[in-house]
């Protein structure tokens, strides 16, 4: 019988080693003034704004060296380079993971006796007059991070404008009897693409894979209720990324570039009138897609906002509440 339980604790021990093993180091920090941190809290009611996960998919960079006169009347044509990167997942993959995750944070949220409003108690609110209101959210192009998508979890609620950006929402708080208001954004790319010159003589545009829940714009934001003087909230959480945090085993590392030369001339061509030199302007352009295993990514993006989000939640509940 101890023989099985020593054997049962080291397999569960190798589990833990191999999820462990899938993320990179998680450095989780903090926005928001620090002013706000210090009051505790009965009203355990929880209203959540908005909830996205941005995926990148696809990525495309240029790079362009002009052409010109060198040196002793040798001539230089211009270069340019282009790189395009895409991404080999569905949309359901890209669906169920965004279900999965705010399903996952509804539990914890509840876990830890928050009530969970339902998005309909925002449709009586002043601060949702000229909203428009849906329960399925199509995906669309992201306004914030080039070449994702913008998901929302199926069948869950949501006010949105068509048109501006998301206002303070202190005053929808207060309207709420000052509930905690949630607002949840999520960053996944899979490729840095940058342009550059090379050697001064070409372009080169080069492309590094890399699995990751970005640091930039990534946040869980908390806000409750609204001071009377000044309008600044009672208190504040913005829970964030110090770095961005990697997610190992998925995709292929690698780097991928895309360099065209310049057509340089610097001997000429010896004429009655003297000698002529002559260049050609070249470009080039190349695409690659990345594959991606659609278990292993969901999996691993879904880990990687379950670290992320439990942490900012716990960090959240234990400097505001009783």
């Amino acid at each position: 019988m101890k023989t099985k339980l020593l054997l049962s604790m080291a397999v569960l021990m190798g589990i833990s080693t191999i999820n462990a093993q899938t993320l990179g180091d998680f450095k989780p920090g903090k926005a928001g003034p620090a002013s706000l941190e210090k009051p505790k809290l009965d009203n355990k009611n929880v209203y959540i704004a908005d909830f996205a996960v941005h995926y990148q998919v696809y990525s495309e960079k240029s790079a362009s060296k002009k052409g010109g006169s060198g040196i002793f009347g040798a001539v230089m044509g211009a270069a340019k380079a282009s790189l395009a990167v895409g991404l080999d997942i569905s949309e359901k993959t890209l669906q169920n993971i965004t279900n999965d995750a705010y399903a996952q944070f509804i539990s914890d949220l509840k876990s830890k006796g928050f009530n969970v409003m339902a998005a309909e108690e925002g449709k009586n609110t002043d601060f949702y007059k000229g909203y428009q209101y849906s329960t399925n959210l199509n995906m669309t192009p992201s306004n914030i991070l080039e070449g994702a998508v913008t998901v929302h979890p199926q069948n869950v609620g949501f006010f949105y404008k068509e048109k501006g950006s998301t206002e303070n929402t202190t005053k929808l708080s207060k309207e709420l009897n000052d509930a905690a208001v949630v607002r949840v954004d999520l960053y996944v790319e899979f490729v840095n693409t940058r342009a550059s010159s090379k050697s001064g003589i070409g372009a080169n545009v080069v492309a590094k894979t890399n699995l990751v829940l970005s640091e930039d714009n990534t946040i869980a934001h908390f806000i409750v209720g609204r001071n009377k003087i000044g309008g600044s909230p009672l208190a504040e959480y913005q829970g964030v990324l110090k770095k961005d945090l990697d997610i190992d085993g998925v995709i292929k590392e690698e780097k991928i570039t895309n360099y065209v030369a310049s057509d340089y001339d610097n001997w000429g061509t010896k004429t009655a009138f003297g000698t002529l030199y002559s260049a050609k302007n070249k470009a080039t352009a190349k695409a690659a897609i990345v594959p991606a295993d659609a278990q292993k990514y969901q999996k691993g993006i879904e880990q990687a906002i379950d670290v992320f989000l439990k942490h900012h939640l716990n960090e959240f509940q234990s400097k505001y509440y009783k």
